[in-house]
């Protein structure tokens, strides 16, 4: 609706405009007709005081002659006003009674001889006032042509007084004078209607090509191709395109051949034939050919060429040309850079890859594709659909896909393949959205890696981030997160959970008496202990020294919990290899329920905390359930029992 209207005014303003050339150009013409009829102004005035001056009062008759010469002075000032006069449409409405004022007062001025005279109705100078007032009407007709108002502004004050007069007093040769005068005048008037129209048609059709042609030289003009029209081997038109390609003016270039501009001119001849027949056959003739511009410079040049009849070549050929110098260049450009693109590539362990608007995979080069197993097989396939790749989160499928589905850049998308287990390779991709020439999404292009060695390095950083040195635990932070989660599970599942702190009797003798070292093998062998008596869901972390902490989730009820407390301390109470020597150690366990005991981590790990004091004042080797009813010791106190000397066996 909105173009329409646009349309619609765009129309209105364009029909808006050539009425107002069609307006200036009418009045353009009635100043010429001005200036051409004031020598016959100038003539029938002189005539005039010569023919009546027998029968007319001398002094009304120089008086009518220097109102005359008065309205012939003023038609010339206002024919020269009418050259530099605004072409605007309310200045051509002005102009436009400006030049009827003039004819009103010079056609009253010969309307008014028929009154100047003392001459009878039957005498020769009534018989010659007649003829001459036709006469200068019937001129005046002509010259008023382009506009009804300066022709009526004149005929009405000229012809009026005469009818009027003969009417009054009818000439007794002639009655019916001024009813014969009337009709002259009504045939006056439909002779100047069709004056003015045939001139406006005219006037309106010239400009109406005018304008058509003048936009089909801005198009031409504003062309990024050149546009020849040729009869023979001669140009008649070109556009400025072809005049700056071969760096002439447009006006010295009609009419000249074109073989003239061509690096080789016999070119032209050796083609004329193929032309001639491929456009009088009908079909679109094209060839490449080098011009020499007036510098001497070369250029490439493709031209097309269509006949205007192809039954009758003589009419004439359209030929467009296009520049392929810049073309070409920047396709060489291109090629190098390609090439120095290949020759990076195969320095490199990267590998580069296109995508389709599918998001499947139409090219892949470069040395990394083996390592990334991204052959020939991966073509026609989505990245999603190649089963060797594996180590991506559901979060990060989702968010690569919604940055695909909006069309944006991804950057470093790691996954991982591997061929065996043992053998676990990373890569990372990046891409960039592709579009063709409309705009339209065409796929995506990037580049892919090897990040092996990154991967490993930044895992062995986050390991060492939550993971104990020592015995590879879980250490208090990663204990941290793993018991909040664990909380947050239950309480959304209704489920229980058992917090379990665990401390070793008899490890301080050990350090003491054995030394460090030994003792760090008795820890490494007492975390894996632990790790085989609980459940792979579970978690066992090492706080430090010899105190850990595990942590059930989903556990039925406190039996179970007991009965994995007591896995623990068996599992303890049996002989450590370190060394040449064994040791006997033994742990207290401590066991707080949630949400019996507790809902929320510093409260289940202070009351398993006391439980575990608990157990080591019974003697250690032992676990305790806490009891709600008993006071919790404090985290820290010195509730623990001494220490028992170290038993060793041989």
């Amino acid at each position: 609706m909105e173009a329409s209207l646009r349309q619609h005014r765009h129309k209105h303003a364009r029909a808006q405009d050539l009425a107002r050339r069609a307006h200036a150009e009418s009045l353009r013409l009635l100043a010429v007709n001005v200036r051409a009829g004031i020598l016959a102004l100038l003539a029938g005035t002189f005539g005039t005081l010569v023919w009546l001056w027998p029968a007319t009062d001398p002094l009304l008759l120089l008086a009518w002659g220097a109102a005359m010469i008065i309205g012939i002075f003023t038609s010339a000032r206002l024919v020269r006003a009418s050259a530099t006069w605004p072409q605007l449409g309310e200045s051509l409405r002005r102009l436009e009674w400006c030049f009827a004022a003039n004819a009103f007062f010079v056609g009253a001025l010969w309307g008014a001889l028929p009154l100047l005279g003392n001459d009878t109705p039957n005498s020769g100078a009534q018989t010659l006032v007649i003829m001459l007032l036709g006469i200068v009407a019937l001129g005046g007709t002509g010259i008023c042509a382009p506009s009804r108002l300066v022709f009526f502004a004149f005929i009405i004050p000229g012809i009026g007084p005469l009818i009027a007069t003969l009417a009054a007093d009818p000439p007794m040769a002639l009655p019916q004078a001024a009813i014969a005068t009337g009709v002259f005048a009504a045939m006056l008037g439909a002779l100047h209607e069709l004056f003015h129209l045939t001139l406006t048609s005219t006037v309106a059709q010239r400009l109406s090509s005018d304008t058509l042609a003048e936009e089909q030289r801005v198009i031409l003009d504003s062309a990024s191709e050149a546009i020849l029209f040729t009869r023979g081997e001669r140009l008649i038109k070109c556009n400025r395109r072809f005049a700056n390609m071969v760096g002439e003016s447009e006006d010295r270039l009609s009419g000249r051949p074109l073989w003239q501009w061509l690096a080789d001119p016999a070119e032209w001849h050796r083609n004329a034939d193929r032309a001639r027949n491929a456009l009088a056959s009908g079909l679109t003739f094209r060839t490449k050919i080098r011009l020499r511009r007036s510098s001497g410079e070369l250029l490439w040049v493709e031209f097309t060429a269509e006949a205007v009849d192809a039954e009758h070549l003589d009419k004439g050929v359209v030929w467009l040309g296009q520049d392929l110098t810049s073309r070409l260049r920047s396709e060489a450009t291109l090629h190098e850079s390609e090439a120095r693109y290949r020759q990076l590539i195969t320095l490199t362990s990267d590998w580069y890859w296109e995508w389709d608007d599918k998001l499947r995979f139409t090219h892949v080069s470069g040395p990394g594709l083996e390592r990334a197993q991204l052959g020939p097989a991966a073509y026609g396939r989505t990245l999603g659909a190649l089963h060797h790749i594996s180590g991506v989160s559901a979060e990060r499928w989702s968010a690569l896909q919604q940055q695909i589905e909006r069309h944006e850049p991804f950057r470093d998308f790691i996954w991982h393949g591997s061929q065996d287990a043992q053998d676990v390779r990373w890569f990372s991709m990046s891409g960039n959205p592709t579009f063709d020439t409309q705009g339209n999404f065409a796929g995506y292009h990037g580049i892919g890696s090897e990040v092996t060695e990154q991967m490993r390095g930044s895992e062995q950083f986050r390991h060492l981030a939550y993971h104990d040195t020592l015995t590879g635990l879980p250490n208090r932070r990663l204990l941290d997160d793993r018991l909040h989660l664990a909380i947050a599970q239950a309480s959304r599942r209704d489920q229980r959970l058992a917090v379990m702190v665990i401390d070793l009797d008899n490890f301080k003798i050990i350090n003491d008496t054995a030394g460090h070292a030994i003792g760090d093998v008795v820890l490494v062998a007492v975390a894996r202990r632990l790790q085989g008596a609980i459940r792979a869901s579970d978690t066992v972390a090492r706080l430090g020294g010899d105190e850990f902490v595990a942590i059930l989730p989903d556990i039925e009820d406190v039996a179970a919990a007991r009965m994995v407390a007591e896995k623990i301390t068996e599992a303890l109470a049996q002989p450590i290899e370190a060394g040449d020597r064994q040791y006997l150690l033994g742990g207290s366990v401590g066991v707080a329920i949630y949400p019996d005991d507790g809902t929320n981590s510093r409260m289940l790990l202070a009351r398993a905390d006391g439980a575990m004091y608990e157990a080591k004042r019974q003697g250690g080797s032992r676990h305790v359930v806490h009891n709600a009813a008993a006071p919790t010791p404090r985290t820290g106190a010195s509730t623990r029992p001494a220490a028992r000397p170290a038993r060793t066996a041989n």
